[in-house]
């Protein structure tokens, strides 16, 4: 091997070591930033939290589409919005989240379910009933169609549902809806409702 390919091959092993240690440093922090973010989360000290988690985001955003990191960190980030009443931060966030999760798993994903859920919840405290409802029963339809119209999550949602036309002063609705809850409950709780997993 002559000198030239020799010096090649040592500055590509040397990119090669930079590289690597810049991509572990990245996701060490990554998972440093998570860690103090998840623990001021559990001592309530939430505007520290939030730091954490929004700086947790901009580091996961350097990370390829499919990696599930930013997708925690997401989560973690409108939960604080949501509890420090940020609700209109919080719908950025979890309409981030629902583009990402729609991407990486499709629009019939119940992780795309549950974060239409979480923006509904997040809608109704902003009195954004309509659009709350519009996320909620396309949260409602995801979930009957990937776990069955008599799963317990199924059940969870239509207590939402039920609650959010309580407030729009839709009372006949609620009541029918709880009514179907209840259905749904009664049937669990005599076995006759299987458990469905997912991928």
């Amino acid at each position: 091997m002559n000198k030239t390919k020799i010096i090649a091959l040592f500055i590509a092993i040397i990119g090669t070591m930079l590289f690597l240690k810049s991509y572990l440093k990245e996701a060490e922090s990554w998972d440093n930033l998570n860690q103090k973010g998840v623990s001021a989360f559990k001592e309530s000290r939430y505007t520290e939290a939030e730091k954490y988690f929004v700086r947790a985001v901009d580091v996961a955003e350097n990370f390829s589409q499919d990696d599930l990191r930013i997708n925690f960190s997401l989560n973690q980030l409108a939960e604080i919005y949501r509890i420090q009443s940020k609700y209109i931060e919080a719908e950025q966030v979890l309409k981030q989240l629902l583009e990402i999760y729609k991407k990486q798993s499709g629009p019939e994903h119940i992780n795309v379910a549950l974060t239409l859920n979480n923006l509904a919840v997040n809608l109704r405290m902003q009195e954004k009933y309509e659009e709350a409802e519009t996320s909620l029963k396309e949260a409602i339809e995801i979930l009957e169609k990937s776990l069955g119209h008599d799963h317990s999550l199924v059940s969870g949602l239509l207590a939402h549902y039920a609650y959010l036309l309580d407030k729009m002063g839709r009372k006949t609705e609620a009541e029918s809806v709880t009514k179907r809850m209840n259905q749904i409950d009664s049937k669990s709780k005599t076995g006759k409702v299987k458990s469905t997993t997912t991928n």
